[in-house]
């Protein structure tokens, strides 16, 4: 993603404002499928900053409901854009921004590397994120959809949240499975996954919104609006056109 020269210039008054400030913590509550991105991004927001990532990781759902509850989070990574959005319109944060757009893998442990006809002609197991509560999950099913296949001809094994769904596959309890790209890359699996076509779900738009202000969360939006965009896109993620 290209940012303007201004948009370093301002990045890097935010930076150098946080860092002229007390350190603080940030409460992160990120959608399961960003968590390790999350944690790798942090490791050099904290180098620069001083400012340290509390941060918890669940289904967007189940976050949204926690975060409904009271949960004390200073920042919401979501997987989607319905929940941040549903959030801000009940009064529960603002400043909503796309940090990235997530893309979905067919997974078969092991290779060969699996394809659409494989998915078509497959009848053992399948792992799926809940579709009500992960977009992932909503993703897949909305694959299925598109290519007209019926769910019923396979043993669906449905995740609470993306992390489990690779779970699934990694334990051998399923044979094949939807699960996030970005997984994929981090644990070095490309070569035995499909990189679904975009084309077959709707955009996995993955937007933040800001639940508490403060000057630490400022620097963290600053930073994975800019610096962090590196390691997003390194990590299988598609950048905010």
């Amino acid at each position: 993603m290209g940012l303007g020269w201004l948009s370093y210039v301002s990045v890097a008054a935010i930076l150098l404002f946080a860092a002229s400030v007390q350190a603080d913590e940030v409460k992160v509550a990120v959608a399961a499928n960003f968590k390790g991105t999350l944690e790798r991004i942090g490791e050099a927001f904290t180098a620069k900053t001083g400012h340290r990532l509390v941060i918890s990781a669940a289904a967007t759902g189940v976050l949204y409901t926690q975060i409904r509850h009271g949960a004390p989070f200073d920042l919401f990574l979501s997987a989607d854009v319905a929940t941040p959005e549903k959030l801000e319109k009940e009064g529960k944060g603002s400043d909503r921004f796309t940090y990235a757009i997530g893309q979905l893998g067919l997974w078969q442990k092991g290779g060969p590397a699996p394809d659409e006809a494989t998915l078509r002609s497959w009848q053992g197991n399948l792992a799926i994120a809940n579709p009500r509560t992960a977009p992932y999950g909503a993703a897949a099913m909305a694959t299925l959809a598109r290519l007209k296949i019926d769910p019923t001809q396979y043993r669906l094994l449905t995740g609470a949240n993306i992390g489990q769904t690779w779970q699934f596959v990694e334990t051998g309890n399923a044979e094949l499975g939807f699960v996030a790209w970005a997984n994929l890359v981090d644990a070095g699996k490309t070569g035995e996954a499909w990189a679904v076509p975009a084309s077959f779900y709707p955009p996995i738009e993955q937007q933040g919104l800001i639940l508490k202000q403060g000057a630490a969360v400022t620097a963290l939006v600053a930073w994975l609006k800019g610096p962090g965009q590196v390691q997003i896109k390194a990590a299988g993620y598609a950048l905010v056109p």
